[in-house]
């Protein structure tokens, strides 16, 4: 959505180092929403989930995302979205469709589809 692409999903997914101080923020974070402290999604995975009093679940995923997008490149294409008082870094709407290409997910799969079209829509406009 924040790039521009008509869908939404069921939750937040951040892409973060995974430090101790990250790891206390997020501890922090999930404090101040109500919920419960960060929780792995499976023993075999760098995800964890946080949910809580907001109506959006929150998955944190810790160095890399599928598709073999590690933090550090995702950051260097990432464009600055203001969303209220604050800017965000946002991940480039081709590694977000390279990430659920790789997850291969049904939901994932389901909006490969627009998000393709919107960044056809997005080159021809620039």
């Amino acid at each position: 959505m924040l790039n521009g692409a008509p869908v939404t999903t069921q939750d937040i997914d951040l892409l973060i180092r995974d430090t101790k101080p990250n790891r206390r923020k997020l501890a922090r974070f999930a404090e101040e929403i109500g919920g419960a402290s960060p929780r792995p999604v499976s023993g075999a995975s760098n995800v964890e989930f946080i949910e809580g009093a907001l109506a959006v679940p929150v998955e944190i995923h810790f160095d890399r995302i599928s598709g073999g997008l590690t933090f550090s490149s995702v950051r260097s294409r990432a464009q600055l979205v203001t969303v209220g008082d604050e800017q965000l870094a946002v991940a480039a709407l081709a590694d977000v469709i390279r990430a659920r290409q790789a997850a291969n997910r049904p939901k994932a799969r389901a909006v490969l589809p627009i998000l393709r079209d919107t960044m056809a829509v997005k080159r021809k406009l620039e």
